[in-house]
């Protein structure tokens, strides 16, 4: 009996870290997707979305971080624009964890600022939608339930319109 019940006890204790990190993430995602909708067109949206998932998601340990990217979404369909999975894309800003810095440092910029249509519907048609993927490595604390499973989450949003006079579209 002994052995079933120190089984269920580490995988509550293991589902409870992996919730932990689950919630994270999602908390993380949001945050940076709402601060990188909110500066379109600006040169550094990628890396301000990025510092926001960073201080937001400091419950999860960032060296586990596998992926943080902030990408295109077509307007109209709603899907990734130059990409079907999260292996490569075409309009992304890929990050790495840099724990010296204790900061997101950019991998690869695909996607220029200039390039964002960020005027409203009655001016320069649909707004851009952007996105915020993170994918984490779970290790599990003692191994005997789960093995190393890996989180994953992304979310999108419009861009703020902003107005036409300050170049609201490329």
């Amino acid at each position: 009996m002994t052995p079933v019940v120190m089984a269920l006890l580490f995988g509550i204790i293991e589902l409870g870290f992996v919730f932990k990190d689950y919630l994270a993430v999602a908390g993380a995602v949001r945050a940076g997707v709402r601060t990188a909708s909110a500066n379109p067109r600006m040169a550094t949206f990628a890396q301000v979305a990025a510092n926001k998932v960073a201080q937001t998601g400091g419950a999860m340990n960032f060296s586990d971080v596998q992926q943080l990217w902030v990408f295109k979404v077509d307007p109209t369909t709603n899907k990734t624009i130059g990409f079907s999975n999260f292996s490569d894309c075409n309009y992304c800003v890929k990050f790495k964890w840099d724990s010296g810095a204790k900061a997101f440092v950019p991998l690869t910029d695909t996607w220029a600022s200039t390039t964002q249509n960020a005027c409203s519907l009655s001016i320069g048609g649909p707004l851009d939608r952007i996105g915020v993927y993170i994918q984490l490595k779970h290790n599990p604390i003692t191994g005997f339930v789960l093995k190393t499973i890996y989180i994953s989450e992304a979310s999108v949003l419009s861009l703020e319109p902003i107005p036409v006079s300050t170049g609201c579209k490329p």
